[in-house]
């Protein structure tokens, strides 16, 4: 097996888009205006940070989810957990920069747009590492 295996288009085009976001909320103060874009940021964050986690495993453990559910289940807690650190370091980091934004309801938020994002990350590196014909078993 090669040492290092090119990534998919998809996981590189969510890796670019996401860091795009990520980079356009810091460098223009985005997260601060409004909820839209920090759910934004986190969902697109998680879902590309996920696909490569999963991409990843799969060439280097051939590690499958199996079935849709498996991967929607394993995205979310892999999204909900990435989430849940990201909160501990901005609470962390709100100690010394009070201008990071984190009452109860964002961080609620983020947490959910995280795992939604994991999940959605999971599912669609899952479609397309998988062949179509296993995608067409019930859930």
């Amino acid at each position: 097996m090669p040492l290092m295996k090119k990534l998919s288009r998809t996981v590189l085009v969510l890796l670019f888009v996401s860091g795009a976001v990520d980079l356009a909320g810091l460098a223009f103060g985005l997260f601060h205006e409004g909820f839209f874009f920090d759910n934004l940021a986190h969902f697109l964050t998680s879902m590309a940070l996920v696909a490569l986690t999963t991409e990843l495993a799969h060439w280097y453990s051939k590690i499958s989810f199996g079935s849709v559910r498996r991967a929607l289940l394993a995205g979310a807690l892999l999204g909900l957990v990435g989430g849940g650190l990201w909160e501990i370091f901005e609470v962390f980091v709100n100690y010394f920069v009070p201008e990071v934004y984190n009452p109860p309801m964002d961080t609620l938020l983020d947490m959910m747009f995280g795992t939604l994002g994991g999940a959605a990350g999971a599912w669609l590196t899952q479609a397309h590492l998988v062949p179509a014909a296993k995608h067409r078993r019930p859930l």
